[in-house]
């Protein structure tokens, strides 16, 4: 995984059916790898996948949730029994959770980490026996900016991303020797349909520029092959995260300003509270 030939690897990619799951799925396939896509929309899955084949590529449409416990513990072993061998696992899967929170309820937190941090937790875990059976491998965790810097109205969505990071880094460490790589790739505003994903009926306050998924394709691609542990995307986010590490105390004074909790939902819980 040194090069840019791929032909030998056998990829599974999550959250593939958009977005950069499904850049990352036409990059690998251009690349000659073999592909398990996994998603929830069988249409839109069925259409990288065709996509793919398109490209040369082998490519096997796996549908399924990743909040599903017993689907996530069975499908390494599903894609090992289809294709013989898994070299590469990308945890791309996620779903938001922008809302006030005082609104969040204790399951939807708990989805939340189910599908972002336990499942590539629980991937992870299985991956590594058929990677130290061929003896290589890459591990490539998609996380997110909010894994770094909790942004307003976003508690357990951060929580989830931090723990993914977390782990990440714990994987450069505890995979020295094995080789097996271990990527995490921090993502900032990216342009897919996560921008829509609110669970309230309050947008998602950004104005800047979003960069297209491809931006994050090439980062994983860089770290792969030349073996890099991380990457951020934009880059420029690091001036973000360095100002929350230097200066908490201002980055949550700023944030808290940034989008504010309106007074009216902090009285409407009280309210509730005193009833």
């Amino acid at each position: 995984m040194r090069n840019s030939s791929y032909s030998d690897c056998v990829v599974l990619i999550t959250g593939a059916s958009s977005g950069i799951g499904e850049q990352l799925a036409l990059d690998f396939a251009a690349r000659g790898a073999r592909l398990a896509l996994v998603a929830r929309r069988a249409d839109r899955l069925a259409g990288v996948a065709e996509a793919c084949r398109r490209r040369g590529a082998e490519a096997e449409a796996v549908v399924g949730d990743l909040a599903d416990r017993e689907f996530v513990q069975s499908l390494v072993a599903r894609v090992v029994k289809q294709f013989g061998q898994l070299d590469i696992l990308v945890n791309n899967a996620g779903v938001s959770m922008h809302k006030q929170l005082y609104d969040v309820t204790a399951k939807e937190a708990e989805h939340t980490l189910q599908v972002n941090l336990l499942a590539p937790v629980h991937l992870t875990l299985a991956a590594l026996e058929p990677m130290l059976r061929r003896g290589e491998g890459a591990i490539v965790n998609i996380s997110s900016a909010a894994g770094r810097v909790p942004p307003p109205r976003e508690t357990a969505y951060a929580a989830s991303k931090f723990g993914l990071t977390g782990f990440s880094e714990g994987l450069a460490v505890d995979l020295v020797g094995s080789n097996i790589h271990s990527v995490v790739i921090h993502v900032g505003p990216i342009d897919t349909e996560i921008w829509e994903q609110a669970a309230d009926d309050t947008p998602i306050r950004f104005r800047g520029k979003k960069l297209p998924p491809s931006a994050v394709s090439k980062a994983v691609f860089r770290c792969l092959e030349k073996r890099r542990h991380e990457a951020t995307v934009p880059r420029s986010l690091w001036w973000v995260f360095l100002f929350k590490l230097v200066l908490p105390g201002l980055y949550r004074w700023g944030a808290s300003r940034y989008d504010p909790v309106p007074d009216e939902v902090i009285e409407r819980v009280r309210g509730t509270v005193r009833g």
